[in-house]
C-alpha cells in the first residue's frame, strides 16, 4: 500500500504524465500513420489493376468464343465522308430493313404492314409461328455478326426484327410474282410512288437483311425478278456466280460485274498507272463499243451503295472501275447525247445534263488503287491508240470535216430563208 504522500503526488501529477505520454504516443504515430496510408493506397491500386485485368480477360474470352472472326461483317454503315456527298442516296424513305435504321420515327408506319405480311404468310403456309422463331434463333449468331453494329438490340428484339423483316421480304417477292396474292388495298403495289421508294430502300447498303433468313425460302432467282427494273438486272443472265452473295447489294454487284475470260487472269488486267481523259466522242471514233446501260431514278442509288460496299473492303472494285471509266468518257451533255444516239445509254432521266452530272459526281470521294482498276489495260490501249499521229490526224480531220459540213448546211438554210 502506497504512503498517503505518494498517493497525493500521483493524484496531483498523474494527469501531466498522461498528457506527456499521449504526446509521445502521438509523436510516434505520425510517421506510422503515413506508412499505413501509403500501404493502403498501394493495396487499392493493386486491387483496381487486378479487377481491370479480370474484366479484360473476360472480354478476351468472350472474343475468342465470338463467331465474328469466322463470319466477318458484310452490312456496313456508309462512311460519313461518302454520306455527306448525297445523304438521300443512303437513307431509307419508306421502310427499315435490319437494325441500322430501326429507330427512325418516319419509318415506323411500315411495321403494321410487316405484321400483316406475317399474318398472311402464316394463314397460307403450314409453318407455325413457333417453328419460324426456332429457325430464326438457329441463325441468330450468324445474322447478328453480319451487321457492323447491333448493340442497341437485345435477343428478343433482334429475333422479332429478323422474323418480321424476313417474312416481309418473302411476301414482297411472292406478291411481285403472283399478283393474285396482293390484297385489294395493298398500299405498296397500288401506289407507284411507294413502290419507287420501296425499291430505293431495298438497294441501300445499310438497309439489308442477311441471306440466312431470305435466301433459303426465296433464292436469288426471285431477287433477280424483283430488281428487274434496276440497271441491267433483267438483261443479264442469272448464273451460279451469284450464289455466294450475302445480301441484295452484293447480289446486284456480282450480277453486274464483268466476267473475266478464262484465258485472261485478273492479274494481267492490273496496271501501275491509270490515265484516260478521252471523251465518248473520241472513244466512238476509235471504234470501241460499250454495253447498253439504262439510266433512271434508281441508277444513282444503285451505283452509290455498291461503290460504298466495294470501298468497305470488298475483294474487287469492278463496279467502281466502271463508274470511273464512265466519268472519264462523259465530260459534257454532248457526250451523253452521243452515247444515247449509239445505244450505249438509255436516258430515262430526260435531261442529258442530269446524266452527265450523275456520273461526274459519283466518282467524288472514291479511293481506288490503280492496281484494282478493272479497265486499266483497255485504257492503256486507248491512250496508245489516241497518241498515234495517224489516228490523231484522222480524228482531227474528221472533226473539222463535220464542223465544216454543219456550217455549210446552216449557211445554205439561212440563204434559202432569205430568198423566201
Amino acid at each position: 500500500m502506497l504512503p498517503v504522500r505518494q498517493v497525493n503526488f500521483w493524484r496531483q501529477n498523474g494527469h501531466r504524465r498522461r498528457e506527456k505520454d499521449q504526446k509521445c504516443k502521438i509523436g510516434r504515430r505520425v510517421p506510422y500513420a503515413g506508412k499505413m496510408a501509403f500501404a493502403s493506397d498501394e493495396a487499392s491500386i493493386a486491387l483496381t489493376e487486378e479487377t481491370l485485368a479480370c474484366k479484360i480477360c473476360r472480354k478476351l474470352d468472350a472474343l475468342s468464343a465470338h463467331t465474328s472472326h469466322s463470319y466477318p461483317s458484310c452490312i456496313y454503315r456508309v462512311p460519313e465522308k461518302r454520306r455527306k456527298a448525297n445523304e438521300a442516296a443512303y437513307t431509307p424513305r419508306l421502310v427499315s430493313i435490319g437494325p441500322l435504321h430501326r429507330d427512325r420515327g418516319q419509318l415506323q408506319g411500315m411495321e403494321l404492314y410487316k405484321l400483316r405480311c406475317l399474318q398472311n404468310f402464316l394463314n397460307r403456309s403450314k409453318v407455325s409461328l413457333d417453328r419460324l422463331l426456332e429457325f430464326i434463333a438457329e441463325w441468330e449468331t450468324y445474322v447478328r455478326v453480319c451487321y457492323q453494329d447491333t448493340s442497341n438490340l437485345n435477343r428478343e428484339q433482334f429475333l422479332e426484327m429478323t422474323l418480321l423483316d424476313g417474312i416481309f421480304i418473302v411476301e414482297l417477292f411472292l406478291k411481285k410474282y403472283f399478283s393474285e396474292l396482293r390484297e385489294e388495298n395493298d398500299i405498296i403495289f397500288r401506289n407507284s410512288w411507294m413502290w419507287s421508294d420501296l425499291l430505293h430502300d431495298m438497294l441501300l447498303l445499310e438497309n439489308q437483311l442477311s441471306d440466312g433468313c431470305t435466301k433459303r425460302p426465296t433464292g436469288f432467282c426471285a431477287g433477280s425478278f424483283f430488281f428487274k427494273d434496276v440497271c441491267n438486272t433483267e438483261k443479264l443472265p442469272l448464273t451460279q456466280k451469284s450464289d455466294p452473295a450475302r445480301h441484295f447489294v452484293e447480289f446486284l454487284l456480282i450480277h453486274h460485274s464483268p466476267v473475266v475470260p478464262l484465258f485472261r487472269s485478273r492479274r494481267s488486267l492490273r496496271a501501275t498507272k491509270f490515265e484516260y481523259t478521252r471523251s465518248a466522242t473520241e472513244l466512238r471514233q476509235a471504234g470501241v463499243k460499250l454495253p447498253r446501260l439504262i439510266v433512271d431514278e434508281w441508277t444513282e442509288t444503285f451505283f452509290r451503295n455498291i461503290i460504298a460496299f466495294e470501298q468497305c473492303g470488298y475483294h474487287s472494285k469492278d463496279i467502281t472501275s466502271y463508274v470511273i471509266l464512265m466519268d472519264s468518257l462523259i465530260n459534257t451533255p454532248a457526250d451523253v447525247v452521243l452515247l444515247v444516239k449509239h445505244g450505249i445509254i438509255e436516258n430515262k432521266l430526260g435531261e442529258s445534263n442530269a446524266v452527265a452530272e450523275l456520273f461526274n459526281n459519283l466518282y467524288k470521294e472514291v479511293v481506288t488503287e490503280t492496281d484494282e482498276f478493272y479497265f486499266a489495260e483497255l485504257c492503256d490501249e486507248l491512250n496508245a491508240y489516241s497518241m498515234d499521229p495517224f489516228h490523231e490526224f484522222k480524228a482531227n480531220w474528221f472533226r473539222c470535216y463535220l464542223r465544216s459540213k454543219k456550217q455549210n448546211s446552216n449557211g445554205t438554210e439561212l440563204s434559202n430563208n432569205i430568198k423566201l
